[in-house]
């Protein structure tokens, strides 16, 4: 490819989707022999980049001039950053910008992205409430790794309180972040609040801490949260979990399936005569035979 081409392609270039890492690295070799080493690039440069800048290793990214945060935003627009690359980017712009993490306002963790995914536990303690609460949704959208999330939960724990006493619209909100409940925090969940998780915090759920919840839980989440279920968090769930998520799948209200249990047990037999000190009231039977009811209809 000619260096003119190049030059008129880029953008368009950058913007395939099908391209994979040789033809990323073949497209990186051209850009260094058109424009230079990464540490004389301009701005324009690196936003013309696209998906060519994956092709880059920790050292290059950390060539690159990353003081203006547009710059960076356009980097973080790539969902496909290894850790490390990640890293890089975050801590360039640190450098080069002479920002902390605490001096950081609303507009940079927006344009930052998925590279708060490279975050540590002690940096995302340092970013200030108020400046989080303005984007949290904007942060819930990004899909980090277990322990990333789980930080971040801890941050919305300040904006929002105890995880117990979170209302329908606080789950919307926070979508992703809402994977980073522990198991316990996540079996305290009513049933009713469990459509208003997104489809993404869904997916992110840890398999381990997926399979505890409840079976009337999983028969709430509803048709949409039912299908974000992955194949190796439905293998960890058992068969009354698996029979509540062909439900949600199905689109059935808990209660329906539960009433109509109620309502398919037979009238009760009067005793014709209780022996005496022995109570008529059937309690026992109520208790003993409804799960086994239970168990028929659910099959």
């Amino acid at each position: 490819m000619g260096e003119d081409v190049f030059l008129r392609n880029v953008e368009l270039l950058g913007a395939v989707r099908g391209f994979g890492p040789p033809q990323l690295t073949a497209l990186k070799e051209k850009a260094v022999q058109v424009w230079d080493a990464p540490s004389h690039w301009r701005e324009h440069h690196i936003l013309s980049l696209g998906r060519i800048a994956l092709a880059f290793n920790e050292r290059e990214l950390g060539q690159l001039g990353l003081s203006a945060i547009d710059t960076v935003a356009s980097l973080s627009q790539q969902t496909e950053w290894t850790p490390g690359q990640a890293k890089s980017i975050l801590r360039g712009f640190l450098e080069d910008s002479g920002s902390r993490i605490q001096d950081l306002k609303s507009f940079h963790l927006v344009g930052l992205g998925a590279t708060l995914c490279a975050m540590n536990a002690t940096e995302i303690s340092l970013i200030r409430v108020s400046e989080f609460r303005a984007v949290v949704a904007r942060i819930g959208t990004l899909v980090c790794s277990t322990d990333v999330l789980a930080e971040f939960k801890k941050k919305a724990e300040a904006v929002f309180g105890n995880p117990a006493e979170w209302s329908s619209s606080v789950l919307q909100e926070l979508g992703t972040i809402a994977a980073g409940l522990t198991k316990e925090e996540l079996r305290m969940l009513d049933k009713d609040l469990m459509p208003y998780f997104q489809p993404s915090a869904i997916r992110c759920l840890p398999d381990e801490i997926f399979k505890e919840l409840s079976a009337e839980q999983i028969a709430a989440l509803g048709p949409e949260n039912a299908a974000a279920v992955t194949p190796a968090q439905r293998r960890q769930l058992g068969v009354w979990q698996l029979q509540s998520l062909q439900r949600a799948l199905d689109g059935d209200k808990p209660r329906a399936w539960q009433d109509a249990a109620l309502s398919a047990r037979p009238p009760r037999t009067p005793l014709a005569r209780a022996p005496p000190g022995v109570s008529a009231s059937g309690g026992l039977w109520l208790g003993c035979s409804l799960p086994v009811l239970m168990l028929q209809l659910l099959r």
